[in-house]
């Protein structure tokens, strides 16, 4: 089965098995768990970190999160949801920079097809 897009993970219970159950990679910018779900496709969510207070800068890092995960560039394996947090130390970041640690984390994990 050739890999597909990812949906997106919106609920919260989701998100909190994946924080209780889940395995996690940590790097310098991001941090990135997932889990097993039971469904043929693979669910994603984005956060922020805490530390980053303006909107206009949370809003930009998931901005530029959905552009590295949500084209055909990244392709994950079926049956799985995915978290990738955000935690810059600072709000600009080269996207360069962010998609090979985002490769990187997920090889890690295995989670990449």
């Amino acid at each position: 089965m050739p890999p597909s897009n990812p949906k997106p993970l919106k609920r919260t219970a989701a998100f909190h098995a994946i924080y209780r159950r889940g395995r996690w990679a940590h790097g310098a910018m991001l941090s990135v768990g997932a889990l097993g779900n039971q469904l043929p496709a693979t669910r994603v969510g984005l956060r922020t970190g805490r530390g980053i207070k303006r909107a206009v800068e949370r809003n930009r890092l998931k901005r530029q999160l959905r552009a590295l995960v949500f084209t055909p560039s990244v392709s994950f394996r079926h049956g799985l949801d995915v978290i990738i947090v955000a935690r810059p130390k600072q709000p600009s970041v080269k996207q360069s920079l962010m998609a090979k640690e985002l490769k990187g984390l997920c090889q890690r994990l295995g989670v990449l097809a």
